[in-house]
């Protein structure tokens, strides 16, 4: 609030003072009017004078209802006339203090100062004040009642205050308080008179609650009364003057301020998110609400500190500067996903905030504080991440597989398909209306597909079928295997198909050679056969003998036939089915095939390279969720079961392994495992010619300021396990050495060593599930060093 200028700002302080003190000895009072804020400010004579006693600060209003009607607007011309030239100076009557005063005064900026005394009796105005000051009572929206110390009996009183009380004139002029209003003396009303008499003093009550009825309903007024002693000529004490002044729009405007105040207070308290303010330049902290405690993590005494104070860890982070550009310009910021290192109960965390610094103004348009509102959104932000990994590792496989995707919208009924999907097709675009993908289908297959779909959509959800479809320009005829599922809305209702399609074509076409191959061998015996059975009729010497050779042949027969329906059957999935009719061939018809051993053989390789490959990505696949782990396990029994696993391959390859005690951590024992297993496959397989593989296993305790700074782990703890397993191999180039942990990433032929490239990417998945970080390090023919990174619950 703007401080308005003093009668006497232009003098020093000291004669300013000694000035005031002798306008006072002389019984005149200073005061100043404040326009901006409609209050005068008065000194302790002019709050005499003008029968306040109350308050140093007065409503303009109120003050000049005090005056008479042609008083009024005299002081109203002069108060509004915003030249400097005006002035103003009076005699009038106080119709509070029932005295006349002398008030004087000029204009200094927006504000006017003045002076206010006593007219002495004999310095009166002649006028007819008793019927003035009557009509003045009458008018006035100030409630006035005179009553005499002896009985308290009522000797004056206005309308205001009969309609206040619900009395008549009538009832109370000339009546005592105990006979007129008798409910007031249970209130202490007759004390306070009692009080005013013996101390000679007046007396205030504020915000007094007053119930005036009307015609319809109870009203509640707020009230400040003034009892005032009355004195005569001699200077007696003859009664008491009640001044009542409505106050009741003031009251009725705090309370509803305090009541918005409560209200914010309680939804701030409540809010799920983090809200407190940082009041003035030194952004000290208020109203925090507990999610901000929660989140700063300093403990709930941080209320008036300064926030550099509470959180010294934003020194070396942009949002102190952030904070103070707010408060400079008054602009809002708002950020998302935003980083903020944090200590919080003596970890520092790393956690994503959405992020508001809104400003606060006060009346001048000035900022004082900046409300902070900051939501965690960590969670959601990891979650997006996995899905994002989840996806791509989806699209990975789908890849892999050589997979096509396709759907088709229910209400549209237009088909969405992949770019793999499209090519087999011959379209231009990446979605077609049914009849443009029916028309690719050979009539043949047409009706049944699309009948298929039909019944899917209408009853079972699940769609799998396999078609033919025709290149629209080349003609091409594919063969597909097609799976899809029904999805439906919040309501129930199927609103998409979608799945995959596979191209099995050359599944399909191995698959007829070998029952074409079938089938010439069962012609070939059925002949052998007859022959059997012509010969048996000429030489009936051998003919026990042809019989059970005709039999053998029969059963032999039987088993290809019963072989090429099992072939059939099993081949629905492609894979294992291309393994086993190679093995079929190998066994059974390899030296019929001649050179096609060699392709068979480097099928069969890659067919089990394959299948190890689909084997580790599930595996992957399986790691890609973090896990919370609450059991302890211990490493070393863990590393004692590995080593029992590759107990043959360590004989075989002579290894020599050292390995030292390891610590207990939280983990799965399975995928602790598999970590294990995996480095020590590739220590044993990446050995040096004409060199035993030697490996050796130890641990070291780590506190995290003490990690290496390429080391970031996946969750913060105090202290971390480093486990190193070093071997003596080949090695490889240090640029390689984050690389190794990535998918279908490989230093070296498939011929030469043996593997599908996800080991390692599964060795990092399991420590990051850990909460903890793998490196490597190594110099190709020095071997290579791993550092194993995982949480363990110590004390320093």
């Amino acid at each position: 609030m703007a401080e308005s200028p003093k009668p006497f700002s232009h003098l020093p302080a000291a004669d300013d003072e000694r000035l005031k003190l002798l306008l006072q000895t002389h019984g005149v009072g200073t005061w100043v009017y404040d326009s901006g804020q409609g209050l005068l400010r008065c000194d302790a004579v002019s709050q005499e004078l003008f029968g306040f006693a109350l308050s140093t600060e007065l409503p303009y209003e109120a003050w000049l209802q005090t005056l008479g009607k042609s008083d009024q607007k005299r002081v109203q011309s002069v108060f509004q006339d915003e030249s400097l030239a005006s002035s103003l100076d009076i005699q009038c009557r106080n119709v509070l203090t029932n005295r006349w005063i002398r008030l004087r005064a000029s204009r200094i900026g927006s504000s006017i100062a003045g002076l206010v005394e006593v007219i002495p009796q004999d310095r009166l105005p002649i006028m007819p004040v008793r019927q003035a000051f009557k009509t003045l009572l009458e008018h006035s929206p100030i409630a006035v009642a005179l009553l005499d110390k002896e009985e308290w009996t009522y000797q004056m009183v206005n309308p205001y205050y009969t309609r206040l009380i619900s009395r008549s004139s009538e009832t109370l002029l000339g009546k005592p308080l105990r006979e007129a209003m008798p409910e007031l003396l249970d209130r202490g009303f007759e004390q306070i008179l009692e009080q005013v008499i013996q101390t000679r003093q007046s007396l205030v009550t504020r915000e007094v609650a007053v119930y005036v009825s009307n015609s319809e309903e109870i009203e509640t007024l707020y009230l400040d009364f003034t009892y005032q002693p009355q004195r005569n000529d001699e200077g007696e004490i003859t009664g008491v003057l009640v001044v009542g002044i409505d106050v009741t729009a003031q009251v009725q405007a705090r309370k509803a301020v305090e009541a918005s105040e409560a209200r914010l207070k309680a939804l701030i308290a409540t809010a799920p998110v983090a809200i407190g303010l940082f009041v003035g330049r030194d952004l000290l902290v208020e109203l925090p609400n507990q999610a901000f405690i929660d989140i700063v993590g300093k403990g709930p005494n941080i209320v008036g500190k300064p926030l550099r104070e509470v959180m010294p860890e934003l020194d070396n982070q942009p949002f102190l500067q952030i904070l103070d550009d707010v408060y400079t310009t008054g602009n809002m910021y708002q950020s998302y996903e935003t980083q903020v290192n944090i200590v919080q109960d003596g970890v520092m965390t790393h956690n994503l905030y959405n992020i508001i610094y809104s400003p606060l103004f006060d009346a001048h348009g000035q900022v004082y504080a900046i409300l902070d509102i900051a939501a965690d959104v960590t969670p959601v932000a990891q979650a997006r991440q996995q899905i994002q990994e989840a996806e791509e590792s989806l699209r990975g496989a789908i890849e892999l597989a050589q997979l096509a995707t396709w759907s088709m919208d229910m209400e549209s009924g237009k088909f969405t398909y992949s770019e793999r999907l499209r090519d087999w097709m011959g379209l231009a675009e990446l979605s077609a209306y049914p009849e443009e993908v029916y028309e690719l289908v050979p009539e043949e297959y047409r009706n049944a597909v699309r009948d298929q779909i039909d019944a899917v959509i209408a009853g079972s959800g699940y769609y799998e079928n396999e078609n033919v479809i025709t290149h629209r320009h080349t003609g091409y005829q594919r063969t597909i295997h097609a799976q899809a599922r029904v999805y439906h809305d919040a309501q129930g209702k199927p609103y998409k198909l979608a799945g995959t399609a596979q191209d099995v074509t050359q599944q399909r076409e191995t698959q007829r050679a070998l029952e074409q191959l079938v089938q010439q061998r069962t012609e070939e015996l059925a002949a052998a056969n007859e022959e059997l059975a012509s010969i048996n009729e000429q030489l009936e010497s051998s003919n026990e003998e042809l019989e059970e050779s005709n039999v053998l042949f029969t059963r032999s027969n039987e088993n290809l036939e019963q072989f090429a329906y099992i072939a059939s059957h099993d081949l629905q999935e492609p894979l294992r089915k291309v393994q086993q009719f190679g093995d079929i061939l190998m066994s059974r018809y390899s030296s019929q095939l001649g050179d096609g051993v060699t392709y068979l053989k480097r099928m069969q390789v890659a067919s089990q390279r394959m299948s190890l490959l689909i084997s580790d990505l599930l595996t992957l696949s399986r790691l890609s969720s973090n896990q919370e782990f609450t059991e302890l396990v211990s490493l070393t029994e863990i590393l004692k079961t590995v080593l029992s696993d590759l107990e043959l391959r360590i004989q075989e390859s002579k290894a020599s392994i050292r390995l030292e005690p390891l610590p207990m951590v939280r983990g799965d024992i399975l995928q602790l495992g598999q970590l294990f297993q995996n480095i020590l496959s590739n220590a044993l397989k990446f050995r040096q010619p004409q060199l035993a593989p030697a490996i050796r296993m130890h641990s070291t305790q780590l506190w995290l300021d003490e990690l290496p700074q390429d080391v970031q782990p996946a969750r913060m703890a105090e202290a971390y396990a480093c486990i190193t397993i070093a071997d003596n191999g080949i090695g490889f180039d240090e640029q390689y050495s984050q690389r190794i942990f990535q998918v279908f990433q490989r230093l070296h032929g498939k011929s030469e060593y043996p593997g599908t490239g996800i080991g390692l990417a599964i060795c990092e998945k399991v420590v990051r599930n850990h909460g903890g970080a793998i490196t490597a390090e190594s110099q190709p023919g020095q071997g290579a060093t791993f550092r194993i990174y995982l949480p363990v619950e110590q004390v320093r």
